[in-house]
């Protein structure tokens, strides 16, 4: 069994701090304890909380960007891809339960960083992806298969928007719905079905 480094425990400690408070929130002597080392050790390996959140910052893209390329340029029908993007991002997103907060958070903070990581139009997710669905949207349009009005950035931000909001408000809606955690657990796999369904629905002619 591999033993876990002091970076690689302070890297955990960090995601689990910056997920839950993000870059303004989080302070380092808060990821030291969490860590179980003291706080030069942390600027010994990162320097800066600055300096390692960029790290978690990067880890976390790497985490989910794939996950899209991969649904995205498979070899398969639009359908698919659909119900295979639904499924990655919500097991994803539950395996990550502050991963959607965090992503949404610093969407809204650092756009600039978000968009220049993640987006990038021409290396990054948006500049992959969209060639690749317009070229296949625009086929299932010419069979009568698919709206004409439907746009692919638009497609992917309304399947991500369907799979986060209800993992970012598990809590609260767990509470509204007043049911238990492992009820809370199956609406939440049951979310699959739903969201697919639903995307399926609203792309058709």
């Amino acid at each position: 069994m591999k033993k876990t480094t002091t970076e690689e425990k302070i890297l955990l400690s960090a995601k689990k701090v910056f997920y839950q408070k993000g870059l303004k929130g989080a302070r380092m002597q808060e990821i030291a304890d969490d860590a179980g080392v003291n706080k030069a050790m942390l600027h010994y390996y990162f320097r800066s909380k600055e300096k390692l959140f960029d790290k978690v910052f990067e880890q976390s893209v790497e985490s989910v960007t794939p996950v899209l390329m991969n649904v995205f340029l498979e070899d398969s029908d639009l359908s698919t891809k659909i119900t295979h993007m639904v499924e990655m991002l919500i097991d994803l997103f539950l395996k990550e339960p502050y991963l959607s907060n965090f992503i949404v958070n610093e969407l809204s903070q650092n756009p600039e960083k978000f968009f220049l990581n993640v987006l990038d139009f021409e290396e990054g997710l948006i500049g992959k992806i969209i060639p690749v669905i317009n070229q296949q949207i625009q086929s299932e349009i010419e069979k009568g298969n698919v709206n004409p009005d439907i746009r692919p950035a638009e497609l992917i931000i309304n399947i991500m928007s369907l799979c986060l909001l209800p993992i970012m408000g598990q809590s609260v809606l767990q509470k509204t719905l007043g049911i238990d955690t492992e009820r809370m657990e199956r609406f939440m796999m049951k979310r699959k079905q739903t969201v697919t369904q639903f995307v399926l629905d609203a792309i058709k002619p």
